[in-house]
């Protein structure tokens, strides 16, 4: 009976709130009230997950809020990110319950990144996309590239000039000289010899004359046109229409004598070659003129270069596009002025939307300085402007806007260009009209959800048309042999469907908690250790409440130590010469580990093996025995619960797919297992688990049993069968159904000489929040088995982490425990939160046998008492013993006081733990 999160279970905080009184006789607690404490909260175990993540890219913050007082209240958490609230949860928490808070928060910035939530501190970085710098590439020497090559007019009258045009650029890095030679019917008619700087272009004009009628072909390097001379051309049949756009003015804001690159693009939309006059003013002044000669659909960028000797605002008119650009005074430059805080919103547009790019400036020095800052997106410089400080400036902010692209990926920096190194980078991305990027996540992977009634797989992210989309996830799933179950999403909400109204780039998360409990058996599997269980998850719980008195006190139950665990012999492997195990005691809770053995079984090959289980309450018949049974196991004909749905199809298949169940209300599974007349061995082979709730809830649940004595808060699974009368009748208490684990098993029921009639129905009666994935009936008679019972070789008791256990007592030193282990004597390994047993057992086993195959299963004696309970303390002792009645055990009983015990504690248990 133990919870299935790492919220305790049987925490028992009744509504009527129960204290334990310093005396108790056999096995019975007394118990009083108290004035409820109002609700005060603490906010602790804060968590970055991961700490270092790409821009784009999701960042899970968690706290866990716990309510210390007892009664209700609401608390918000406030998440800051860079000390900017940005997120807040609000939880409702009953007394002394506790939640974890989690927010998902994007990634969009380069950087180190502050994280706050209330008082807790940490921080996170994040990376941009773009590859890593790669060294500066050498130098180019100068090389011409000619294009665009313009013939105006085309036909023309014997002695016109004709004007021949081409583009010459130096695509190298240094400066150059370059002829250009002028070709005419393969006569070479003119050179010109021109100086270009790296990077510059210039156009190249020739003119030339005929006095022939005839067609000319002109060609300059590898650029080929022609022209017609005619006596009497005929008039043309097109003519040249020009447009200009795309004015740019680079930088806006610059210093005296600064050179300010305007530029604008010139398109032929015409259907013949023709001349255009580009003209640009400054403030209503003539700056410069350029000749631009194109063909029909051809286009061309044209340049101006101009500088200013005053400071002001100057207008720019470039043919009717118009800009502006600011000229500053002489600010002393400074490398004192620091960028950061970047900041890309929406990082997700259309094509058309507007961008914002903000950062934040500082200037760390005491004098007024100045730097220069360019955005860049993609590789291509978008803005530049002088940045102006006082001294000690903070905070100013810098703000660009860029429209959108078509292009899906857009790298962004900001860039100090004072100081290179202080660039910031961002991202954002464009997605197609009408559709946003939906990503839906779980704390946990392989978590299987739908969306609008599709199934997938988390973690998904894809393209959706806007609008509502409805996301439905399960309450519980499983993932590397371990159940979760499903607490809230990021938003606080605890609803399974969640509605989407999808607008923007929209990330959402489902948080679940794994029902690990009790220590965690992991095994060798070749190249890292693998989960196997949880250990004696149920059974081993010490303080197991079973009823109250009319008195008031408190009734308690034996708690069962031992659980049989079988292992994936197709993964278990060895380790330096052992078949080698850790058991981890992961969660806060003290446990008791009295032994632990390997059992190998060899049997025929064509059955397979499992083995029985224990309860909590009933003295059950061949714990823990080993049973074969077919390969191929025959269905029930019918599966039913107790509202008649059918559930046939659920637990007929190994599959993960589980019937439903309920906490604190008996569920009833009703089988029809066929005609099994004449079966010597009947066998039922069910794997499942159970989702427990909160400590909190079981307390509250087991407060209303008060005023009810006798009456059980927490009754065990059990059985009927009918009788020739067709009544339902339950079978033997030595014979009743198991307490499932908390992680995903499956076990053997013998059902052989239970059934009083020759009707084979079955019902099973669950109280706890019981899923079924498998059941199947086995009638093959028991096989002979080889078993070899292995103790260990070594054990070795070490921290595994350091803890926030508030856990006292005398726990065992770490070290070689192995004669502990090596049988149950009542001689404990005493573990506390962060502490792990290192098990080996040797190798050297008989051979598997011809047509065997083996499998392998751990069988351990291990007790745990967790924190809450407001009977037990948390502390060591008392001792739990094989021997003892119930837990706590009345003062009648004790643990054994004889010499031999007396030693092991004195020589083991001497890691004395005292309260903080």
């Amino acid at each position: 009976m133990r919870s299935s999160s790492a919220i305790t279970k049987m925490q028992t905080v009744f509504v009527i709130t129960l204290i334990v009184v310093a005396s108790a006789t056999g096995g019975y607690y007394y118990v009083s009230s108290l004035i409820p404490e109002p609700a005060s909260f603490q906010v602790a175990d804060l968590i970055i997950d991961p700490t270092s993540v790409q821009i784009g890219e999701s960042v899970s913050i968690s706290v866990n809020v716990t309510n210390v007082g007892e009664e209700a209240g609401n608390h918000s958490v406030v998440l800051s990110i860079n000390d900017v609230p940005v997120n807040t949860r609000t939880v409702q928490l009953s007394g002394s319950q506790t939640k974890t808070v989690e927010f998902v928060e994007i990634a969009t910035t380069e950087g180190n990144h502050s994280v706050g939530v209330d008082e807790l501190a940490g921080s996170f970085v994040s990376t941009s996309f773009e590859p890593p710098i790669e060294p500066e590439p050498p130098i180019e020497p100068a090389k011409l590239e000619l294009a665009n090559l313009v013939i105006i007019p085309t036909t023309v009258k014997v002695g016109e000039p004709v004007r021949i045009s081409v583009r010459a650029a130096n695509i190298g890095d240094e400066n150059g000289t370059f002829p250009v030679t002028l070709a005419i019917n393969g006569i070479q008619r003119e050179t010109k010899s021109i100086e270009l700087n790296g990077g510059a272009t210039t156009n190249v004009e020739f003119t030339v004359t005929e006095e022939t009628e005839g067609t000319y072909i002109v060609k300059i390097a590898d650029l080929e046109s022609s022209f017609e001379v005619k006596a009497e051309p005929p008039p043309p049949v097109g003519e040249a229409k020009f447009e200009v756009g795309e004015l740019s003015i680079n930088p806006t804001e610059a210093r005296i004598d600064e050179t300010i690159a305007i530029s604008a693009k010139v398109t032929n939309i015409g259907n013949a070659s023709g001349e255009y006059l580009l003209t640009l003013r400054i403030n209503g002044v003539t700056r410069g003129t350029r000749n631009v000669l194109l063909g029909a659909g051809g286009s061309q960028i044209e340049q101006f270069s101009v500088t200013e000797q005053s400071e002001g605002e100057y207008t720019v008119d470039l043919d009717g596009l118009s800009g502006s650009f600011t000229v500053q005074g002489e600010t002393p430059v400074s490398t004192t002025i620091s960028l950061n805080n970047l900041a890309v919103a929406p990082y997700e547009v259309w094509e058309g939307d507007t961008v914002t790019i903000k950062a934040r400036a500082h200037n760390f020095g005491n004098e007024k300085s100045s730097t220069t800052v360019s955005l860049e997106v993609k590789g291509e410089v978008k803005e530049t402007r002088i940045v102006e400080l006082n001294g000690g400036a903070s905070n100013v902010p810098i703000e660009f806007e860029v429209t959108a692209g078509k292009d899906k990926s857009n790298p962004v920096r900001v860039i100090n260009q004072v100081n290179p190194s202080n660039t910031l980078s961002g991202f954002f991305t464009v997605a197609p009209l009408g559709f946003h990027t939906l990503s839906v996540s779980a704390s946990y992977p392989g978590m299987e959800f739908t969306l609008n009634g599709v199934s997938h797989h988390a973690p998904y992210s894809d393209l959706l048309p806007d609008g509502f989309h409805t996301v439905v996830v399960p309450d519980g799933f499983i993932y590397s042999a371990t159940f979760f179950n499903f607490t809230s999403w990021d938003n606080g909400s605890t609803d399974l469907t969640r509605i989407v109204n999808l607008e923007r780039k929209t990330s959402i998360s489902a948080l679940y908690l794994n029902t690990k409990s009790c220590p965690s058996l992991y095994y060798w599997g070749g190249s890292e250790y693998l989960y196997a269980a949880e250990v004696s998850d149920g059974t081993g719980y010490l303080g197991i409440f079973d009823s109250f008195q009319e008195d008031g006190t408190l009734v308690f139950l034996y708690s069962n130590p031992w659980d049989y665990t079988k292992l994936d012999e197709g993964r278990l492997q060895q380790k330096s010469g052992y078949y080698d195990f850790i058991l981890a005691q992961t969660w806060d809770e003290i446990s008791f580990t009295d032994s632990v053995e390997l059992i190998v079984v060899d049997h025929p090959a064509d059955l397979d093996v499992f083995s029985t289980k224990a309860t909590y309450m009933y003295d059950l018949e061949e714990q823990g025995t080993i049973y074969t049974v077919s390969k191929t196991l025959q269905k029930p004909l019918s599966c039913v619960n107790e509202e008649g749905e059918d559930l046939l199809a659920l637990i007929s298949e190994l599959d993960g797919n589980y019937t439903t169940g309920n906490e604190f209300k008996w569920d009833a599974l009703e089988l029809n297992l066929g005609d099994l007349t004449g079966a010597e061995e009947i066998k039922l082979v069910v794997s499942g688990t159970i989702l427990y709730s909160s400590g909190q809830a079981q307390g509250e649940w087991a407060g209303q049993f008060f005023d009810q004595p006798g009456e059980k808060p927490f009754p065990p699974p059990h059985m009927e069968v009918k009788d020739a009368n067709g009544n339902w009748v339950p079978v033997p208490d030595n014979r009743q159904f198991p307490l499932l684990d908390v992680t995903p098993t499956t076990v053997i029921v013998n059902l052989t000489g239970l059934f009083p009639a020759q009707d084979y129905s079955l019902r099973i009666n669950t109280f706890f929040n019981t899923r079924f994935d498998y059941i199947g009936v086995d009638t093959s008679p028991q096989e002979q088995l080889s078993i070899q019972r292995l103790t260990p070789a070594f054990a070795d008791l070490r921290q595994r982490f350091v803890t926030d256990s508030n856990s006292t007592g005398n726990f065992t030193k770490y070290g070689d425990v192995t004669s502990l282990v090596v049988e149950p004597d009542d001689k404990l390994v005493i573990m506390r939160k962060g502490d792990e047993i290192n098990l080996r057992f040797p190798v050297d086993l008989e051979p598997v046998p011809e047509n065997m195959e083996r499998s392998f299963f751990i069988a351990a004696s291990v007790w745990f008492k967790i924190e809450g309970l407001p009977y037990l303390e948390f502390t060591v002792d008392p001792l739990p013993f094989h021997g003892m009645s119930c837990f706590p055990y009345p003062p009648t009983e004790n643990y054994p006081t004889d010499a031999n015990h007396q030693i092991y504690l004195q020589e083991y248990n001497t890691r004395s733990i005292s309260v903080p």
